[in-house]
């Protein structure tokens, strides 16, 4: 998926969770009703594409390069050395190798969550999800229960994190969103206006609780031990 494809994706679940409460408590604030079906016609028209998307020949073809990839493409025989000697090492080495080199850069970001900006914080997420992708695929080369107990305490945490900066982002990318719908025209209306100004207020008032619920998560986070050490 590319950055398009997903500012869609976020498009297309946006409508209902931004306008849906200020349409409900203030349902005769000028304005809102029609920014709230226009964006509304934004998230089903984006998930119309997302479908079509999946639906492709081009799709199609991408799921089965990759499966003939898996099963004989040039990594099962590589002629640099370098990287068949990568191949020889064992596979609890190798995980381990790649969880540490993540779980890094988590730590590295995490401890200023508050200075960073949405972009970075955006990067943050990103690094947090391949190490949740990366624990759930490497999770059972590391037997033992004190092992299992530390991983069964490290997933959760590291998916709150995951919540909470995935929360963070919805709200920057929700902004922008409600600003260009709400702004694009050349001529723009004192409802329009309003409108646009409620709805991007709505979102900001959640900045600072969803800022202090990712810090809170990364602090969790940072308690438990790793279980791959």
């Amino acid at each position: 998926m590319n950055g398009h494809t997903g500012f869609l994706v976020t498009a297309r679940r946006m409508a209902p969770g931004v306008s849906a409460p200020v349409k409900k408590r203030r349902a005769r604030w000028d304005g809102v009703p029609s920014l709230s079906h226009e964006l509304a016609e934004k998230r089903e028209a984006a998930l119309s594409r997302a479908q079509d998307a999946v639906k492709s020949a081009r799709f199609h073809a991408l799921t089965l390069d990759i499966a003939a990839w898996l099963e004989t493409g040039e990594w099962t025989s590589p002629h640099d050395d370098r990287i068949r000697d990568a191949g020889q090492v064992p596979i609890e080495v190798s995980a381990a190798r790649q969880l540490d080199r993540r779980w890094k850069k988590i730590r590295s970001k995490g401890k200023a969550i508050v200075r960073l900006d949405a972009r970075r914080r955006h990067k943050l997420r990103i690094q947090t999800k391949k190490v949740r992708y990366a624990v759930e695929f490497f999770g059972s080369l590391f037997p033992g229960k004190r092992t299992s107990k530390r991983r069964k305490r490290f997933q959760p945490a590291l998916e709150a994190l995951q919540d909470a900066l995935g929360d963070l982002n919805d709200i920057a990318v929700h902004e922008e969103l409600i600003g260009a719908a709400g702004m694009r025209r050349r001529r723009v209306s004192r409802k329009r206006a309003f409108a646009t100004g409620v709805l991007m207020g709505h979102e900001d008032a959640r900045l600072d609780a969803a800022l202090a619920a990712a810090i809170g998560a990364y602090a969790e986070l940072a308690k438990v031990k790793r279980f791959w050490a």
